[in-house]
């Protein structure tokens, strides 16, 4: 993989089926263990669980969850017609993402911390493509969102950020799930709640199936 400019960080999920039928999103930095991993529906209760497992919901609203490879937990509330919430295994808030033509992440304590805006080519069979923008409104990086194996390709991939991608022995699969994962690209590293926030609205978008710009509905 080739060396990134400037501190510049790439994240991918790619998700598949559990045992269970709930959705599962790994997430990687690079080769090697997982950073972490989002499963649907991990905090709904019994009748919840019956209809992934019977494949009665293939994603959805819910109560997902992100566990960290050092066992951290945040839990993503996916809602429907209403923001979703993010919160800390103690019930401690993150933040809220209101969803509408664009989306916006903001914090605990009221201030925005991200925005998601669409790109000029938003929507593309294999993608669909969102800009991330910080607390100032500048441009923080690019979320990809995979809806089929072309999505993974990475010939399609141009961006400043890096020279080239060279990424780590996944040829992508046909995955019987709504959508194949996400790629986020940063110009720098993450703080640690705008690494949640990041995660959980990739977990919001492909387990929740909530739509995050206007192209997605």
């Amino acid at each position: 993989m080739s060396a990134p400019q400037n501190g510049s960080t790439m994240i991918e999920g790619r998700v598949v089926h559990k045992t269970s039928n709930a959705l599962k999103i790994t997430f990687q930095a690079g080769p090697g263990d997982p950073m972490a991993v989002g499963v649907q529906g991990a905090g709904d209760g019994f009748g919840g669980k019956m209809a992934m497992l019977f494949g009665f919901k293939n994603g959805g609203t819910g109560r997902h969850s992100i566990t960290y490879a050092d066992g951290t937990v945040v839990w993503v509330q996916s809602k429907d017609s209403a923001p979703t919430v993010l919160s800390r295994a103690d019930g401690t808030a993150i933040a809220t993402i209101t969803r509408s033509d664009t989306s916006t992440a903001v914090g605990s304590t009221a201030g925005t911390l991200l925005h998601f805006v669409p790109t000029d080519d938003v929507k593309t069979p294999e993608l669909f493509r969102m800009r991330i923008l910080d607390r100032m409104g500048e441009e923080f990086g690019r979320l990809d969102v995979v809806r089929t194996v072309g999505g993974w390709t990475l010939g399609r991939l141009a961006d400043e950020l890096y020279n080239t991608y060279i990424w780590w022995d996944h040829a992508g699969q046909p995955l019987p799930v709504p959508l194949l994962g996400t790629r986020i690209i940063l110009k720098r590293s993450p703080d640690a709640v705008e690494r949640d926030v990041l995660l959980g609205a990739c977990v919001d978008i492909t387990l929740g199936l909530r739509p995050y710009v206007t192209a997605m509905r």
